[in-house]
């Protein structure tokens, strides 16, 4: 009996050693498609990164503000030009140009623009990273996305979504849209 014992016990060692160093194994443990997907994760980070450096760069326009004679001057753009000049860091030209058209207007008196009092577009931070949705259009062009329930009416469902693009090396945020979802 132990001697049929030490032979069972031999073939299933020797077994294991066959399974092992198959390349059955070894394919699994050097796949290709592990690496990409971690430089795929990478990627998408870092332009998640810059998604939320631009929001960071909207904000700081908007907030980091000089008040004089009751009005709200931006400190990162006290005329149409340096406005722009600051938000294109984060955001497509056009966009800049927009976003400074809508939010500030010019004040004569003051020689320098102001900040309008108004309802800013919707800003995504860390917080809502675990709800982003990301789908690649091309590798210039990544769109993130985040669905928001309850906003006007109790049960309502909208898709901000948030388009970046590659401009020389750098990616901005180039379109927004917010659209209510309609669930059957």
């Amino acid at each position: 009996m132990p001697v049929k014992n030490f032979y069972l016990f031999s073939l299933i060692i020797v077994i294991c050693l066959l399974f092992v160093s198959s390349p059955l194994m070894q394919a699994q443990t050097n796949s290709p498609s592990n690496k990409t997907a971690m430089v795929k994760a990478a990627e998408k980070e870092s332009i998640l990164q810059a998604m939320l450096n631009s929001f960071q760069i909207y904000c700081s326009f908007l907030n980091d503000i000089e008040v004089k004679q009751g009005y709200y001057l931006p400190l990162h753009g006290r005329t149409r030009a340096e406005a722009i000049n600051y938000l294109r860091k984060g955001f497509e030209e056009s966009l800049a140009v927009a976003i400074v058209d809508e939010y500030t207007c010019f004040m004569p008196e003051l020689n320098c623009l102001t900040i309008k009092p108004a309802d800013g577009l919707p800003v995504l931070n860390q917080d809502d990273i675990p709800y982003l949705g990301y789908k690649k259009i091309s590798n210039k062009h990544i769109i993130f996305s985040r669905e928001f329930t309850g906003c006007y009416s109790p049960g309502d469902c909208y898709r901000y979504q948030v388009e970046m693009q590659l401009y020389q090396d750098q990616w901005k945020i180039s379109a927004f849209s917010l659209q209510e979802v309609i669930k059957k």
